[in-house]
């Protein structure tokens, strides 16, 4: 799974391709959103987009859009629009409501896969491209895509929501409930 990382300032766009080499992911970087298209126009590898929400010309909202009108095939049929992540130093709890935060809602509406605040937490990217990672693999597959990404972030948000409830009796059937799966898992692959 190739990343492509964009930010029109320079030495954030190095920083956060060096860390997303560091992680383990090859990655591509560009200056600005134009220069993003035209990497998904001729790199059918590039599988997520890491980009930033404000940046001259076309920001990273814009390009998210534009993206998924981008027509992209390799030898075996059609390749779909990557995944977006999308970087902001913006905090919208500590600035009155503005345009950049009708953009990061917007994001939200469209489907950004996740939104991160700059300077990025490199565990929670380093687990957000991991999880990425699983629906690439499986798409490559010649049988029909598996989405394992949606119910592993729904895992994630389960779990934060009962531990803020302090909910143990939740905490312990929902572990419980995985543990089950856990077992069917091994004994497929046994099986298989």
């Amino acid at each position: 799974m190739k990343v492509l990382v964009v930010d029109d300032i320079g030495y954030s766009c190095h920083y956060y391709a060096r860390l997303v080499e560091k992680i383990g992911f090859p990655v591509a970087t560009a200056s600005s959103g134009f220069e993003a298209l035209n990497y998904l126009q001729t790199d059918n590898e590039i599988h997520v987009v890491l980009t930033d929400l404000v940046m001259s010309g076309m920001d990273g909202v814009d390009l998210f859009q534009k993206a998924q009108l981008v027509e992209r095939y390799s030898d075996s049929g059609a390749v779909p629009a990557p995944q977006f992540i999308l970087m902001t130093a913006f905090r919208p709890e500590k600035n009155s409501p503005d345009r950049n935060l009708q953009r990061i809602q917007l994001a939200n509406e469209l489907g950004f896969s996740k939104i991160m605040f700059k300077p990025l937490d490199q565990e929670e990217l380093k687990q957000e491209l991991k999880d990425m990672s699983l629906n690439v693999i499986h798409s490559s597959a010649e049988e029909s895509p598996l989405d394992l990404y949606s119910p592993t972030q729904k895992i994630r948000e389960s779990v934060k929501e009962i531990i803020e409830a302090d909910n143990k009796e939740a905490a312990s059937d929902f572990l419980q409930i995985l543990m089950e799966q856990i077992e069917n898992l091994k004994k497929y692959l046994k099986i298989a």
